[in-house]
C-alpha cells in the first residue's frame, strides 16, 4: 500500500484494520484520478455502523473508476490496433511508391542509352 507520488495518499481512519477498516490510495489513472486500494471492513463490523456506510460509498467509487479505467483501456486497445493497421498499409503504400520510382528511373535510364 505504498502511497502513490503524483495524489496525495487518502487514509480513511481507524489505521489498524482490527479496528475496523482502513483505504489507501495506491496508483494514478492516465486522467490523473487516485486509484484507491480498498482494505474492507471485518465481519464483525455492523452494515449500519456509519463507517461501514461510508466505505461502502468509497468502494462504489473505486468500481466506477475501475470501470471508467477498463473503458479506456479498451479504446486505447482498438486505437492502437487501428495505427498498426494504418501502419501497414503506409508500408505498402511507400513499397508500391519505391516500384514506381525504380521503374521510373530505370525506363529514364533505357532512353538515355538507346
Amino acid at each position: 500500500y505504498g502511497r502513490c507520488s503524483l495524489c496525495p495518499c487518502l487514509k480513511v481512519f481507524p489505521a489498524n484494520p482490527e479496528d475496523g477498516w482502513q483505504v489507501f490510495s495506491s496508483a494514478q489513472d492516465t486522467e490523473g484520478r487516485c486509484v484507491c486500494t480498498v482494505v474492507a471492513p471485518q465481519q464483525t463490523v455492523c452494515s449500519r455502523d456509519a463507517r461501514t456506510k461510508q466505505l461502502k460509498q468509497l468502494l462504489e467509487k473505486v468500481q466506477n473508476m475501475t470501470q471508467s479505467i477498463e473503458v479506456l483501456d479498451q479504446r486505447t486497445q482498438r486505437d492502437l490496433q487501428y495505427v498498426e493497421r494504418m501502419e501497414v498499409q503506409l508500408k505498402g503504400l511507400e513499397n508500391k511508391f519505391k516500384q514506381v520510382e525504380d521503374g521510373h528511373e530505370s525506363n529514364t535510364a533505357r532512353q538515355y542509352k538507346g
